[in-house]
């Protein structure tokens, strides 16, 4: 017996008059406002909610832009290819080019956080602007190291990551191209001229009423863990363009003469003693620990990556010709 009735369209409406109520519309604009005596409390936690949610993707956005443009500048300075450290020459001027561009963008990401962590805020969010410092703490060590061959010191890298010195750091930098590196005690205070404008007055004193991002030893100590691994990487490239009788090349250490050392030996050299340090420090048992303790195995097996390479050099050696060096084939760059 065929089925009686009329069938239920997909849409769910019967297509008939329909009954009962009318349906209220979900249109908020047509609800009426809620009404009772804890609304306006609620609509404050709401709003500090809301506000607080936005600082805090605000200042992760801000980290992850601080670790792109400080792994570029880790990748301009992996480019150089110094005989010697520490580098004596000025840096090629499109890699010095290139490294300005790049602290130009951190060290406006930098200043743009300063309201965002004043007070007890700057350890409250301590932990979303952590990757950035630290990537930041290794391109300035690495730069530092290439050019001096010494370990940044906590209070010069605070300075740089501090967010009140931007104008310094790069003007210093544009006006002398033949000293890339910016010390602190070298900064001579900029004096304001009789033409300077109100506004820029304004923006000075609300620059001194600011507190500079605070740099914690934790995140200097994990840096220098990063900064190592460039040096393994620098020095790797180093051994393998290196002609061998360079690369061997000995000097008097008893009476402290290093002069003449190639740059993979200054580098292992330095990695050596790097390790011996990180090795005697007390890690603990908190947070700091745990990534302290990672960060020391990648650390050892970047130091005998380096003893490796020069073994393989020192035992096959004398079997690859007189001034041989590593060649890229220009059929696999194009």
């Amino acid at each position: 017996m065929p089925p009686t009735g009329t069938k239920r369209p997909f849409s769910g409406s019967s297509g008939g008059p329909r009954s009962g109520p009318k349906p209220q519309s979900h249109n908020p604009a047509q609800q009426p406002a809620p009404t009772g005596p804890y609304i306006s409390a609620f609509t404050q936690f709401r709003n500090e909610l809301d506000a607080h949610q936005d600082r805090r993707e605000r200042i992760i956005k801000a980290s992850r832009d601080i670790t792109a443009a400080s792994k570029k500048i880790i990748f301009s300075l992996q480019r150089l290819r110094p005989p010697t450290l520490p580098i004596t020459t000025p840096l090629p001027h499109h890699i010095n080019n290139e490294i300005l561009q790049y602290e130009s963008k951190i060290q406006h990401l930098l200043t743009s956080l300063l309201p965002d962590l004043q007070g007890l805020d700057g350890s409250r969010w301590q932990r979303q602007i952590s990757p950035g410092l630290q990537e930041y703490i290794e391109a300035i060590s690495f730069r530092h190291y290439l050019l001096k061959r010494k370990v940044i010191e906590w209070k010069e890298a605070e300075w740089y990551v501090c967010g009140l010195n931007g104008e310094q750091i790069l003007g210093r930098e544009q006006s002398d191209e033949g000293k890339e590196d910016v010390e602190m005690t070298d900064v001579v205070s900029t004096q304001t001229t009789e033409g300077s404008t109100t506004e820029g007055e304004k923006k000075e004193e609300q620059k001194k009423e600011l507190k500079g991002i605070q740099l914690s030893k934790e995140d200097y100590i994990l840096g220098l863990f990063d900064m190592t691994g460039e040096m393994m990487r620098f020095a790797i490239t180093s051994v393998a363009t290196t002609p061998l009788s360079q690369l061997l090349n000995t000097a008097d250490t008893t009476s402290g003469d290093v002069k003449g050392t190639s740059t993979p030996q200054c580098l292992l050299r330095d990695l050596r003693s790097l390790r011996s340090l990180f090795e005697c420090m007390d890690m603990g048992f908190s947070a700091f620990g745990k990534d302290a303790e990672k960060k020391l195995g990648v650390m050892q097996d970047s130091v005998v990556k380096v003893e490796y390479a020069f073994y393989g050099m020192v035992v096959r050696g004398s079997e690859r010709p007189e001034g041989w060096v590593a060649e890229v084939d220009a059929a696999e760059n194009e």
